[in-house]
């Protein structure tokens, strides 16, 4: 195992759940106008970055692993978003996946905290569930 390689996984998808997580966040805080909804996802983003924090993983050995001039999905073409919704439902997506990676990285390199990033993923479902439902109830009025 390439410890370089799994520190750059754990970088490129740590940077990516808390992306899509804050994307989903402001989504919900200004669009849906949503507290309760907008409050999980700060929470499950900050949990997020703790749970990223606690691996045995210097925030210089993060950086020093990236590469992203040298990337290849740097090339990689943008999805097309048709809404805010649609922003939404990609970025959710994006998490969840980021939390699976980090949830496999994390049993190569502290196994105990791959429980973390599952909970966090199984939380992501959660809410996203209750915001699709939401987003449901509002197309409906």
């Amino acid at each position: 195992m390439s410890r370089r390689s799994v520190v750059r996984l754990i970088d490129a998808n740590a940077n990516r759940a808390l992306e899509g997580l804050r994307v989903c966040e402001d989504v919900v805080r200004f669009h849906l106008e949503h507290q309760r909804l907008y409050q999980r996802l700060r929470r499950l983003r900050h949990a997020t970055a703790r749970a990223v924090h606690a691996l045995p993983v210097t925030a210089r050995e993060l950086v020093g692993a990236r590469d992203s001039r040298h990337d290849l999905g740097r090339a990689a073409s943008a999805s097309r978003i048709r809404s805010l919704e649609h922003a939404l439902v990609i970025n959710l997506q994006r998490a969840k996946e980021a939390l699976r990676v980090l949830e496999e990285c994390a049993r190569l390199l502290a196994p105990r905290s791959a429980r973390i990033f599952q909970r966090l993923r199984f939380e992501v479902y959660d809410v996203e569930q209750a915001i699709l439902l939401h987003v449901a109830a509002l197309r409906h009025r």
